[in-house]
Order: C-alpha cells, then sequence, then structure tokens
C-alpha cells in the first residue's frame, strides 16, 4: 500500500504552495455578481450530459491510464442512513485526476468543491465549472461573501461537498501534508460527517507501461468521521482535525511510529518538513 515513486520531481517548500502553472486561456472576474453555484437550467441540463460522458469515457479510461483501483466502497453504503443528508469528503491531492476520482468512488453522487481561480482560466476551465468547481475569490472582500453564501447553500440544500485541506497539489507525493481548517469549520457548523478518501500509490507494472512512468492509483475510502457532541465548537473542530489526518495516514500505510508519520495535525503549512 505504502510505495514511494523515484521520479525527479521537485517539491515546493511550503505545503500548500501550487506547483503547476496554468496557461491562461480567460479571464474570469469574481465579484459579487459572479455565479458561484450556478442555477440555470441549462448548467444542470450541461452537468447531466457532463455526467453521462465521464460515465462513459473518463472513469472507463481512468482504469488504463492509472489502474485505479477503489478500495471501502462498502462504508459509503454502510452507513447510506447517516449520509442521506449530505457530507464532506476529503483527499489528499495528489495528481490532475483525482477530483474525477473521487466522484467515480462516490457515484451516482455529482458533488461540488471548493475551486483555485487560475485553473478556471486555464484549457479545463469549463470542465471543472461542470464537475462542481466553486472559485475560491481572494481579492474582493465582498466576492468572498458571496463565495461564503454558495457554499452555505449547498450544505443547507445537502449536498456533497468535496475538499483538499492540504491547498494545492503535488504531484504522486506519498505522504500526507498538513491540513487547512475550513474544512472542518464546515463540517462542525452544518454537522456534516467527513468521509477521509486517501490516495496512494502502486509500481506501474506490464502493458500499463505504455501509457507512462507514474504510478498506478490506490483509493482508500474510509469509515465517517463524526463531531464529538460533548465538546465545544472549537474542540469539535479540531477533534475532526486530529482523527481525519490520522485517519488518512493510516489509509496510506503510515502508522504511529513510522519515519514519515506526522505526529501533529495541527502543524502548519511553512513549518511542514517535506518528505522527497
Amino acid at each position: 500500500m505504502y510505495y514511494r515513486h523515484d521520479l525527479d520531481i521537485k517539491y515546493p517548500e511550503k505545503s500548500d504552495e501550487h506547483m503547476i502553472c496554468v496557461k491562461r486561456k480567460r479571464t474570469v472576474v469574481l465579484d459579487e455578481n459572479y455565479p458561484y453555484v450556478p442555477k440555470s437550467a441549462w448548467f444542470k441540463f450541461k452537468r447531466v450530459i457532463y455526467w453521462l460522458l465521464l460515465n462513459l469515457i473518463v472513469f472507463p479510461l481512468m482504469l488504463v491510464t492509472h489502474g485505479l483501483k477503489i478500495y471501502g466502497k462498502e462504508n459509503l453504503k454502510k452507513h447510506k442512513k447517516e449520509l442521506k443528508n449530505g457530507a464532506i469528503t476529503i483527499s489528499n491531492h495528489v495528481f490532475m485526476w483525482d477530483y474525477l476520482c473521487v466522484l467515480k468512488a462516490i457515484r451516482p453522487r455529482l458533488a461540488f468543491f471548493p475551486a483555485w481561480k487560475d485553473n478556471l482560466e486555464g484549457g479545463f476551465g469549463g470542465a471543472i465549472r461542470l464537475s462542481g468547481g466553486v472559485p475560491i475569490p481572494t481579492e474582493s472582500h465582498r466576492a468572498m461573501i458571496e463565495f461564503k453564501k454558495a457554499m452555505d447553500g449547498l450544505f443547507k440544500q445537502k449536498k456533497w461537498v468535496h475538499f483538499f485541506p492540504e491547498g494545492s497539489l503535488w504531484f504522486f507525493y506519498p505522504d500526507i501534508r498538513p491540513f487547512k481548517k475550513a474544512v472542518f469549520k464546515y463540517a462542525v457548523k452544518y454537522d456534516k460527517p467527513i468521509i477521509p478518501i486517501s490516495m496512494s500509490f502502486r509500481k506501474r507494472k506490464g502493458l500499463l507501461k505504455l501509457f507512462g512512468k507514474t504510478p498506478m492509483i490506490d483509493m482508500h475510502i474510509g469509515e465517517p468521521i463524526f463531531a464529538n457532541k460533548e465538546l465545544s465548537i472549537k474542540e469539535k473542530e479540531e477533534d475532526l482535525h486530529k482523527r481525519a489526518y490520522h485517519l488518512m495516514q493510516v489509509q496510506n500505510g503510515i502508522n504511529k511510529g513510522d519515519k514519515t508519520y506526522n505526529d501533529n495535525p495541527f502543524i502548519s503549512q511553512d513549518e511542514y518538513k517535506k518528505t522527497m
């Protein structure tokens, strides 16, 4: 389960620093008038078509290109009753298609997720929106208020929302980086279960070597975790943060006592020491 590749990849110094540089194809203005979660019938129709294309083309293709294997889907079925009012999924952010892997794991649900604005300005901006990307504004306080209203609306509508709590994509990084706090605040505020989904790797073998040198993907779906009702709001957030971070490491085969196990779930992005 725990495989460390030997690819020549240089990781950033800060754990939430981006590795990719998006080639801008369009300009997206995120102000207070931007439709962070479009409500038009046309957009909803396009999402249905997009979902069909994912199932017919993209999901089968991922089996070929990345050898995707999903473990733990029974944890979703077992807790179907607790998840009927919506849920928060979290995962490490390790390659370009990882969110689509999450969609394959939780189908037939089509989730939403906070998205980096730069990605919407690239060539896949339209697909990201149809995938459920809700762009995060950074330059306007009023825009941020509207973004938060849109996110609040998703939780109130019992939608599934995915977060990459590490904050940025690091290609095929095998260990779990520090988590930002926002996801746990949402979980407590709206009393939503958190489903930890981790991605680990295995060596590319056989005919799959024809499709590249990057490692194959194993996805692990953990049991949902719930806030401890006996704690204060802040304590609930910290407890969820701690348990989720520990579980994500264990799911990837990284246990207490291992060299790369991080005992401190609250370490800052600046203080984290990268392991590769």
